[in-house]
């Protein structure tokens, strides 16, 4: 594998959007999370696998005639699912919900089916409209409810939407909106992707495997409500995100000690102010007294910092002279002046003290150490 890093352009940010347009974390075994960043709003999906823990039921349907007859199909497969997903999946979200964002936040509910008799070859089913009927509101609130006080009816709850365009068999659907300042809306799903049936049949041995989606859109992905939200599901947000910099870090750093190209690409994409002549002298020097990536880095930022500082002088310097239009000088003019070895070797000396390493730097012989040191007290005082 080789690492390749085009240096950016500074007058686009196009390389950090395309860094944080997707990501994706596995938080254990049933649980997923996606952030996906559009047109300034970003959508955090969230999926659980219920196929581990839970149990459906599977039966023929009456869709070889029914969907002759109907504009919608409906799946040739009857499937029921155990009321223990809404019990111990979906409310305790709905009472995250409320927790976080207020009592008047708790989810509406949009799409469900429940199957209500004596047993599973005994029932009829009421959907959502039929709940409204008998005066139950349309929210999980109201569900919850509901199957407190009938629970000994409840068998399950079913399939209520084939969608044949994206293959996905829905079961309950819920939303609210506008929780936040920086949360426009979270979603409830449970669904059935026939396009994954393979998969649940070769891992679970079951012909349906179910999942739980929560579609989270926000403003930004580190808001407080957001992240206290994902704390009361047991997300550690924190982790998640310090584990992905320390694998990016520890990537990084293999790559760019396994070839010397892929850490002048490093240096010259994250520290603007060094030119080509800059990156090719520091990389030589690593190489010749072979130091890690971190010296590297830090001897990179001290030259970075040290470039610009002294580019904002002269700057400052010229403004006050009043000598030339402060606007026409370019901070790139002084960062196309290459660096002197002493210099160089000066940040070297700096960065193996600053992280301890015990080396010996070696050098050109035509660096004078008085050059070296008058450089060291420059990088120093920065």
């Amino acid at each position: 594998m080789i690492l390749t890093i085009r240096r950016k352009n500074p007058n686009s940010d196009r390389t950090e959007k395309k860094m944080t347009e997707k990501f994706r974390a596995v938080a254990d075994k049933n649980t997923a999370l996606t952030i996906y960043n559009r047109k300034n709003r970003f959508f955090t999906v969230i999926r659980k696998n219920l196929a581990k823990d839970y149990e459906i039921e599977v039966d023929a349907s009456e869709a070889p005639i029914l969907n002759k007859y109907l504009k919608n199909p409906e799946p040739y497969e009857s499937t029921m699912a155990e009321m223990k997903i809404l019990e111990e999946e979906v409310f305790p979200i709905n009472d995250a919900i409320k927790k976080v964002f207020g009592d008047d936040k708790g989810l509406e509910l949009n799409m469900i089916k429940l199957g209500i008799g004596a047993n599973k070859t005994d029932y009829v089913t009421i959907g959502e409209k039929d709940l409204v009927k008998f005066d139950v509101k349309p929210t999980l609130n109201g569900l919850i409810n509901f199957v407190e006080e009938n629970n000994e009816s409840i068998l399950g709850f079913l399939d209520c939407n084939y969608s044949k365009e994206e293959g996905n068999v829905e079961y309950l659907t819920c939303v609210q909106r506008n929780l936040s300042e920086n949360v426009f809306s979270i979603k409830l799903k449970i669904l059935a992707s026939m396009q994954q049936r393979g998969l649940f049949l070769k891992e679970e041995h079951q012909y349906y495997g179910l999942q739980l989606y929560i579609i989270i859109e926000s403003k930004v992905i580190n808001g407080d409500k957001l992240l206290e939200f994902l704390k009361e599901l047991g997300i550690d947000w924190e982790l998640i995100f310090f584990r992905r910099r320390l694998g990016i870090h520890d990537w990084t750093e293999m790559e760019c000690e396994l070839n010397s190209d892929n850490l002048k690409s490093y240096l010259r994409a994250k520290f603007d102010s060094l030119n080509y002549f800059d990156v090719n002298n520091i990389t030589r020097l690593i190489t010749k007294n072979n130091l890690p990536f971190i010296v590297a880095d830090k001897m990179a930022s001290l030259l970075h910092s040290m470039k610009t500082e002294r580019s904002f002088n002269l700057n400052k310097d010229n403004y006050q002279k009043s000598s030339f239009d402060v606007n026409n000088y370019s901070s790139s003019e002084e960062y196309s002046k290459t660096l002197k070895k002493a210099e160089i070797v000066a940040a070297a000396k700096l960065a193996v003290a600053y992280l301890g390493i015990q080396k010996e730097i070696t050098f050109d012989r035509d660096v004078s150490n008085a050059e070296i040191i008058k450089y060291k007290e420059e990088l120093t005082s920065i």
